[in-house]
């Protein structure tokens, strides 16, 4: 029972490449499907009310979004302005909800092994999600380093 328990609590990994590659193969719709699945890895993490990450109210707006910026490109309106304004928008909600899902690994590795992960506001600003699963991809590192300090500390004191 307790197996099964842990292995709820895995975040999948996916190659970066392997998601920018998909991405692009179909046009955007891999990623939902990786943000969808990453979210439920996510949530399975903090069951709580509260701290669960909304997916349908995200989903909803991301893709309200990607369908007004498309309807503005067919009916040729985004072409009078140098932005499209739907776009703008899609990219900074993007970001806040991935500022969401690292806060809450975040939040999970501190909890789970008194570690601190560090995070890069420039790899996050210009990469968004792609940051977030090289983040992920790096998980284990990232906490057998917080876990390597944590016993040369206790080296040096002792």
């Amino acid at each position: 029972m307790e197996q099964n328990n842990i292995s709820n609590k895995q975040i999948r990994k996916t190659s970066t490449f392997k998601l920018i590659f998909l991405t692009i193969i179909t046009f955007g719709i891999y990623w939902y499907v990786w943000l969808w699945k990453l979210i439920t890895d996510i949530n399975k993490l903090y069951p709580a009310k509260g701290k669960c990450i909304h997916r349908y109210n995200w989903f909803c707006t991301l893709i309200g979004l990607d369908i007004i910026s498309i309807i503005l490109d067919l009916k040729g309106i985004q072409s009078k302005f140098i932005i499209n304004i739907a776009d703008i928008c899609w990219m900074f909600i993007n970001l806040i909800l991935t500022l969401q899902i690292l806060k809450n690994i975040e939040r999970f590795v501190k909890e789970k092994f008194d570690i601190v992960i560090n995070h890069n506001v420039f790899g996050w600003l210009f990469f968004g999600s792609f940051y977030v699963n090289y983040k992920i991809n790096r998980l284990n590192k990232s906490i057998q380093k917080g876990i390597d300090e944590k016993i040369l500390q206790l080296k040096l004191f002792n």
